[in-house]
């Protein structure tokens, strides 16, 4: 039985599909993954490369071509209209389907409104399947990746989304980079004594085509939205409470709808005035901004001129994204301004009871904070340490664009890179014999007194003056920031403490977790996925840890020269555009030396990138063994070989799982590559 929903404002957007009551009805949902690790992902969940699964129900929405479709396909086909039934259905469906829409309420509601052709509108489908039960699939050609699959789960932290597997079809055609949609920013805030923060935020928004007379931003859902408008006039403001797990990718906060259409391809002024709580008070001194990444509205992709204004009580110090222009202190309240020197695709700020300290170079004013109440932290000595990072990187790579960088504590075990201000873990503040006895050990030291900082000014060019193009390229950003605090631990404390580190990684990746290594979660271009699915430890050492020993693999293979002036490039090349993975290997490949093979770098890639597996290896006699990876796994490995009169040279072997046979001079001459240089399981 199909049975479609009843229609609003002339729009057929659902129906809903049973075999109930039939013995011989069957249904088939049939999706086949084209990237392998988007299989191996399907099977992690499923124990299926493939999803083939027979349902007995399914509820469909849908903005695009399917009620025409269907009802053309009825029309041609001898069925039995049974309206009657729809009586029967609704106790037991409309529930259901009310359940369903609550969580993609806004996204369909911006479908209703919107202009978009039928073409590029979405089919959403929750099916009950026979083996597997429910589970979504959704079809969004608009999107990066058209085509995911998931469902809600019990995690430890509650109801969450669990991806299954996410793929743009292999014939789809190139995804063209998002255009700029939000420029010239403006936020008037004020955080008030009980730390809650009303705004207004005011910048220039260029809608697409399709938007028709609907708008659709992205805000915290601790803050709620007082009022809008476009070009002056008052928009209808439609923002709904969450419900469970983001089950539509690309769902919009809230909404603005216009009572009349809105000019696509051309800037429009928005207000939004909004308020909310975003900021705890967790102990005393202490304060911890909690919507670090969307305290304000955002839209497809910002590369704004940002101008901050903050009014907080005057006992806090506030701090943010731009350089400093004024700073005033009237009538109980701190007032601080401050601009960005140059279009950036984020903005932060942070809060507490700040001692101060700031010093000049000749490039940057840096500054820095540390909480007052906390008189074993030193910000002075945060400061030297930023400047000399600064100082080094910037001769390394390129200078800035912009003049102030600032940084200040983080209460939590961690650090994050905004242009212009870097959070920085209060640990990182206390000299090692001050800290909590759990955190004081040999890697945590390391960790908190030279890791941490360098990563996070590194992201100043890796993250800020560089950004992304989409997810799958997030993890060269924190790759990059924390190979370059390797390689800043390297200069400063030698070659062995470089090695050290390496090593440790290493070890994390191989850690057993529920009889499978940490590195199998998932490839480094899952990204975020890591983190919602697999949690805190495999997302970090997956993107930060192997994402560091695939630049050292490629920095050996190009040589210390080229890898440095490949980086210079991607600075130079990248920071006006953002980065996708396709683009980090065709710069790359214009680096590898002639003799090597795969010049293109696409087995290194697949492997590496978009795939899992450390390989075990093992030199015998006339024969290379590789174990502990997929039957397809497949890489060059670099032996190191002895050529006559004692010069070593370096010898490619393509190996897949298995058995590789070599020659008998190269069996008798070569070793395997240091495991400081490769990695690979020892024997």
């Amino acid at each position: 039985m199909l049975s479609f929903i009843t229609p609003a404002v002339g729009r057929t957007f659902a129906a809903v599909f049973t075999v109930s009551g039939s013995d011989t009805g069957d249904a088939e949902v049939l999706v086949l993954p084209p990237q392998r690790a988007e299989r191996a992902s399907l099977a992690s969940f499923i124990d299926s490369p493939n999803l083939d699964e027979h349902f007995t129900s399914a509820l469909f929405l849908f903005s695009d071509d399917t009620a025409p479709e269907l009802l053309a396909q009825i029309e041609k086909t001898p069925v039995r209209k049974a309206p009657e039934l729809a009586a029967q259905l609704a106790p037991n469906v409309n529930p259901a389907v009310q359940q369903v829409l609550s969580q993609l309420k806004v996204h369909l509601i911006e479908s209703l409104l919107d202009n978009h052709a039928p073409a590029d509108g979405f089919l959403y489908s929750l099916f009950i399947g026979r083996h597997l039960g429910d589970f979504d699939v959704l079809w969004e050609p608009s999107q990066f990746e058209p085509v995911s699959i998931g469902r809600l789960a019990q995690t430890s932290g509650g109801t969450a989304f669990q991806l299954w597997t996410s793929f743009r079809p292999r014939r789809s055609p190139p995804p063209l980079p998002p255009p700029v949609s939000i420029s010239d920013y403006q936020i008037d805030a004020t955080i008030r004594p009980d730390l809650s923060m009303a705004s207004t935020a005011r910048f220039q928004f260029v809608p697409s085509p399709a938007a028709g007379r609907v708008l659709s931003f992205v805000l915290s859902e601790k803050l709620r939205v007082l009022s809008g408008s476009i070009d002056g006039a008052p928009a209808e403001v439609l923002q709904f409470d969450s419900s469970h797990g983001p089950t539509v990718k690309t769902i919009g906060t809230f909404l603005l709808v216009s009572p009349t259409p809105i000019v696509p391809g051309h800037p429009h002024a928005i207000e939004v005035r909004y308020e909310g709580s975003v900021i705890r008070h967790p102990a005393k001194g202490s304060y911890f901004v909690d919507e670090r990444n969307s305290w304000y509205p955002s839209a497809g992709t910002t590369l704004a001129n940002f101008d901050l204004t903050f009014r907080c009580p005057e006992n806090l110090r506030l701090v943010s994204t731009g350089e400093p222009v004024s700073e005033d202190v009237a009538s109980g309240l701190r007032i601080v301004h401050r601009k960005t020197l140059v279009p950036e695709h984020l903005a932060g700020f942070n809060l507490g009871e700040y001692e101060f300290a700031a010093g000049e170079q000749s490039r940057y004013h840096v500054e820095s904070f540390s909480n007052a109440s906390a008189p074993r932290e030193d910000p002075h000595e945060i400061l030297t340490q930023t400047e000399n990072i600064l100082d080094d990187y910037t001769r390394r790579w390129t200078l800035l664009p912009i003049h102030s960088v600032a940084v200040s504590p983080v209460p939590g075990y961690f650090g994050q890179g905004f242009p212009g201000l870097i959070y920085l873990s209060t640990i990182s503040y206390l000299r090692p014999e001050e800290r909590p006895a759990q955190l004081r050990n040999p890697r945590l030291d390391t960790f908190f007194s030279e890791m941490l900082l360098p990563h996070e000014i590194a992201h100043q060019w890796w993250g800020n003056l560089v950004s992304p193009a989409d997810y799958r390229a997030n993890w060269l950003m924190e790759a990059m920031a924390d190979y370059s605090a390797l390689q800043f631990v390297e200069r400063s404390k030698g070659t062995p403490a470089f090695d050290a580190l390496l090593e440790q990684y290493r070890e994390d990746l191989l850690r057993q977790e529920a009889g499978k290594t940490i590195e199998s979660a998932g490839p480094v271009d899952f990204g975020q996925r890591l983190l919602d699915n697999s949690g805190v430890l495999a997302w970090h050492v997956v993107l930060y840890e192997k994402g560091a020993w695939i630049l050292h693999m490629l920095r050996r293979r190009l040589g210390d020269d080229a890898f440095h002036r490949m980086q210079v490039r991607l600075l130079q090349q990248f920071s006006a555009q953002p980065i996708s993975n396709e683009d980090f290997r065709k710069l790359l490949s214009e680096f590898v030396p002639p003799a090597q093979p795969d010049k293109g770098l696409s087995l290194f890639f697949d492997a590496w990138i978009y795939g899992t597996g450390v390989p075990k290896l093992a030199l015998h006699r006339d024969n290379l063994e590789v174990s502990g990876v997929d039957d397809d796994f497949s890489i060059d490995i670099p032996l190191h070989c002895h050529a006559p009169g004692g010069k070593e040279q370096v010898r490619w072997v393509r190996a897949s799982a298995g058995s590789n046979p070599l020659e008998p001079s190269t069996a008798k001459t070569c070793d395997l590559p240091p495991a400081s240089d490769f990695l690979y399981r020892p024997e």
